[in-house]
């Protein structure tokens, strides 16, 4: 694909402005755009580190087209939608990378999107996750809602709203977006930016020479200029001078004055960044990798589970028809949280689990990143596991007597 076609590529003839469109008008007046916060909340190395932390352990989420009925599920299909969905959504893009790019837009901006691209069929042929300048909507005579995309370089495609997946965060005063963070977190970024201010000010003010320099008799105006020039190349330029040590003769006399550099304390600089930190639900554990089990649970039943919900929910009612998802056709955003328990605990799970013939031999094998054997989803089951109504022939013997019974009459 030449990236120069690209938009024309992905929109087609979408790219033109429908016609009789108006401005959709919510309940609440006419509130139908949205910008995304341009407060380079990313260009922050603390917001950009609980972002990537969160895209990171969401990227490990597996995308599968299933059929579910009466809440189980059915089959996995091995259809173009899954391998879009797990492997490659789009020519330019992995799956995970696809997962990390609309997490991070996600929370960045409280609203995701993605482009359902379909062919001339109406079978999907790849998802676009969007990035735009400003987004509007419209609605046309039959009721029918469209998302006005207008991109960063001028370049503007108009498509349905039922094409798009629409992810919202903080989903509270406006009728159609996630609230903007413009206000809160800009907040956070500015105080943390004050701190880390102050102790680059403090860096660069120590050691530095300061007092006055009294010069013995009278000079000229530009006599004392060059005289205080000639000064400071002697005492301060580090380039010129790199002992910090300069002589003087009696026509001068410097007077040094004690300045106490004062800073922020560890403390203040713990609370600002404490502040991003549960903005985004991390810990400083989760971002530097040194997290225990338990906290990992947390962060990802607080977290990764509930957008892995919102994932799932808005790809099904996008990429779906109301019939298709009446036959049980889901998009399901699975993990396997026992991959980050401990080993003890995976241990554990393995020898009350398998012999219960709850997990395969290939089951416990991934559980500790094995491959998986031939044969290896056949389930074993202990002999000491009996059906619950076969309780008291198994303590009274009676299906043995019956069996002995009939090889005596044989």
């Amino acid at each position: 694909m030449e990236i120069r076609n690209m938009f024309s590529r992905i929109f087609g003839n979408k790219k033109e402005p429908q016609r009789n469109l108006t401005q959709l008008r919510m309940l609440n007046g006419y509130s139908n755009e949205y910008t995304p916060f341009n407060g380079a909340a990313y260009d922050d190395a603390t917001v950009r580190s609980c972002v990537d932390t969160i895209a990171r352990h969401a990227s490990k989420l597996n995308p599968r087209h299933v059929v579910k009925k009466d809440g189980r599920t059915l089959k996995v299909l091995d259809d173009r939608l899954n391998y879009l969905l797990s492997v490659r959504p789009n020519p330019l893009m992995t799956s995970a990378e696809f997962i990390e790019k609309i997490v991070i837009q996600y929370f960045t901006t409280n609203n995701l999107f993605v482009y359902v691209q379909r062919d001339m069929t109406a079978d999907i042929v790849a998802l676009w996750p969007l990035d735009f300048s400003q987004v509007s909507l419209y609605e046309d005579t039959r009721n029918v809602i469209y998302a006005k995309f207008t991109f960063g370089i001028g370049y503007q495609a108009t498509v349905p709203y039922d094409e798009i997946v629409h992810v919202r965060r903080h989903f509270n005063r406006d009728e159609m977006f996630g609230d903007p963070e413009a206000k809160i977190l800009l907040e956070d970024l500015t105080l943390l930016k004050a701190v880390k201010t102050a102790i680059v000010n403090v860096v660069k003010n120590y050691g530095r020479l300061r007092g006055i320099v009294k010069f013995l008799q009278t000079l000229r105006p530009e006599d004392m200029k060059r005289n205080f020039e000639t000064f400071i190349q002697n005492f301060v330029d580090p380039v010129k001078n790199g002992s910090g040590i300069a002589p003087m003769d009696n026509t001068s006399d410097y007077k040094e004055l004690h300045v106490e550099n004062t800073t922020f304390d560890a403390a203040q600089m713990t609370y600002a960044r404490d502040n991003i930190y549960k903005y985004f639900g991390v810990s400083e554990k989760l971002i530097n990798g040194t997290y225990d089990e338990s906290e990992f649970i947390a962060f990802y039943e607080s977290v990764i589970e509930p957008l892995a919900v919102k994932l799932s929910q808005a790809f099904t009612v996008a990429l779906f028809t109301k019939r298709e998802q009446g036959f049980g056709n889901e998009v399901m955003f699975e993990t396997n949280r026992l991959n980050y328990i401990s080993v003890a605990s995976k241990i554990n799970i393995a020898k009350q689990l398998l012999p219960a013939g709850i997990l395969t031999i290939n089951d416990a094998r991934e559980l500790f990143g094995y491959a998986p054997v031939p044969d290896g989803d056949e389930r074993i089951v202990s002999l000491n596991f009996i059906k619950a109504s076969d309780q008291s022939k198994y303590q009274t013997g009676e299906e043995g007597d019956n069996n002995d019974e009939t090889q005596e009459g044989d």
